[in-house]
């Protein structure tokens, strides 16, 4: 009878073991699946900022060679432009050339994922063209060439047959991310703009200095909105609205620093009377965004909490509920 007993006993722990396990199998394997869009989040970020490292080097590289042939005339290589120079010179030439035809490649959505120079003649092959950086928002991302949902999956892009990010007039280098993507912000936070705010880009010459002076919610079809605008140097920021919804567009108008037309003196008081509107009708655009946005911003972040702090009760639960009780 004894020996029955202890065998029940011993049986009875066994198959409380095995469950024991199973749930915690279960539960990890929930936790992971619940963790992978912060997962991916570390993995991306760790993958943007290899990029961005790369980049750097890439671009400083080719300014000391281009630095010693100038030194050096005798140098082998002494007449030949450096690789960057050449496709600082074609993007700057590109540019020209879709103001002069009035952008008319950019007819619908496919013309905005096209790679519109082959930068495999310049050894890249990832279509990175910069580096975009924006204090106010906190982000620092690659900025790819061509608008194809692969390149959005890794950082900001080039709308194709807009203009590229280098020194010039008339133009207006067009750049969407997402709002937010597998954890990283992205353009989350693009409400956090306001006029005067500035960012920077990182070509492969030079680093350039925008300053935000509109800021504007446009419809999906309405691409005569980021059109070049002759006589200024821009860059178009641009990114879904409302929040986790793809209805309309929100859009930042940057000037490059110095750059601004000048604006005769009879003019002049026309002119402030205007900016000033701009400015009023663009605070209140910013303003009603973040309202219809900050809500959901603030949601999605609490259920993520509270997701997390969920998973850690069933865990409590779980460990307390099969820990041997003493016997008295």
């Amino acid at each position: 009878m004894q020996k029955s007993r202890k065998k029940k006993e011993k049986k009875k722990q066994k198959n409380r073991t095995l469950m024991a396990i199973m749930l915690i199998i279960l539960y990890l394997g929930g936790l992971f699946v619940y963790a992978i869009p912060d997962l991916q989040k570390i993995v991306l970020q760790k993958e943007n900022e290899k990029a961005v490292e790369h980049f750097k080097e890439e671009v400083e590289g080719s300014q000391q060679d281009k630095s010693s042939e100038e030194t050096d005339p005798t140098s082998a290589d002494s007449n030949q432009i450096p690789k960057n120079a050449q496709l600082y010179q074609e993007m700057q030439a590109y540019n020209q050339q879709i103001f002069s035809d009035g952008q008319s490649g950019l007819t619908d959505p496919w013309s905005y994922e096209q790679e519109t120079l082959d930068l495999s003649e310049y050894g890249i092959d990832d279509g990175m063209i910069g580096i975009l950086d924006i204090p106010k928002m906190d982000v620092t991302l690659p900025l790819y060439l061509g608008a194809t949902q692969e390149k959005m999956a890794k950082g900001a892009v080039m709308l194709g047959q807009t203009s590229f990010p280098v020194q010039g007039t008339d133009s207006n280098c067009v750049i969407a991310a997402h709002r937010g993507w597998k954890g990283i912000p992205m353009f989350r936070e693009i409400e956090r703009l306001e006029i005067g705010d500035e960012l920077t880009i990182q070509n492969c010459q030079e680093t350039l200095t925008y300053r935000v002076s509109e800021i504007e919610i446009i419809l999906p079809d309405e691409s005569d909105k980021i059109m070049i605008q002759p006589g200024r140097n821009m860059v178009t920021l641009m990114t879904c609205h409302p929040y986790t919804q793809n209805s309309k567009r929100y859009v930042v108008y940057c000037d490059e620093v110095g750059t601004q037309p000048e604006v005769a003196v009879d003019a002049a008081e026309e002119a402030d009377s205007s900016q000033q509107e701009i400015i009023t009708t663009s605070e209140q655009n910013r303003t009603e965004a973040l309202e219809e946005d900050q809500r959901l911003i603030e949601r999605d972040t609490l259920w993520r909490k509270a997701g997390y702090a969920g998973i850690g009760l069933i865990g409590v639960l779980i460990i307390f509920g099969f820990i041997p009780r003493k016997k008295h």
